[in-house]
């Protein structure tokens, strides 16, 4: 992987791949921390998480391309910051300024400048989602991207019942509304029964 030396992304692969530290001592303790949460998997970064699927780190342009795409493209719902920021991590993408650059891109939006009084009506408290007995509802979603391995597969369907925090998965190749509805019965429906809920967003 070719990174600029300003790419956030330099030091870190240079550690991870070398072993080659900054100069400075206190910047290369600091890489060296940070890198602990970072691994290199087919000559790309990927930023580890403990309750996530790894995120794909990018540089400033690709960023650039993602937020525009996510808030401005042709499925962009002219969001705000911390929801555009939560779609691009849900999205397995990573980057340190994510939040920030999120609130810019916003910011400058003019669609959601002269709209934004739409989006500020008084919202309901957040809940909790219960689960009253195990496998009465479950948690449906797609994980991407992971690196395409044999059989062409990079997409990983996911299932959680919310009462056990059980999880099914099942690596595939292709999605579509038929490999999701085989994924439900043969992991959910024949091993534990037919739920009450199956929660999903309107991707899955």
């Amino acid at each position: 992987m070719i990174v600029e030396n300003e790419d956030w992304r330099a030091p870190i692969i240079q550690y991870l791949q070398n072993e080659k530290l900054l100069d400075e001592k206190e910047e290369a303790t600091k890489v060296k921390k940070m890198a602990a949460h970072y691994t290199m998997i087919s000559d790309r970064l990927y930023k580890r998480g403990f309750s996530s699927p790894m995120l794909l780190c990018v540089g400033e342009i690709e960023s650039r391309r993602i937020l525009n795409e996510i808030h401005n493209g042709s499925c962009g719902s002219h969001i705000g910051a911390r929801s555009l920021a939560g779609k691009v991590t849900r999205a397995c993408f990573f980057w340190p300024t994510l939040l920030s650059d999120a609130n810019s891109h916003v910011r400058s939006c003019d669609k959601c400048q002269r709209h934004t009084d739409l989006h500020h009506a008084p919202g309901e408290p957040l809940k909790s989602v219960m689960s009253p007995w195990p496998f009465y509802m479950w948690w449906v979603d797609i994980l991407v991207p992971f690196p395409t391995s044999q059989g062409q597969v990079n997409f990983l369907l996911i299932a959680v019942d919310y009462f056990t925090k059980w999880i099914e998965a099942e690596p595939v190749a292709t999605i579509s509304s038929d490999r999701v509805k085989k994924f439900n019965w043969k992991n959910l429906i024949c091993k534990f029964g037919l739920p009450k809920y199956i929660v999903s967003d309107n991707g899955t």
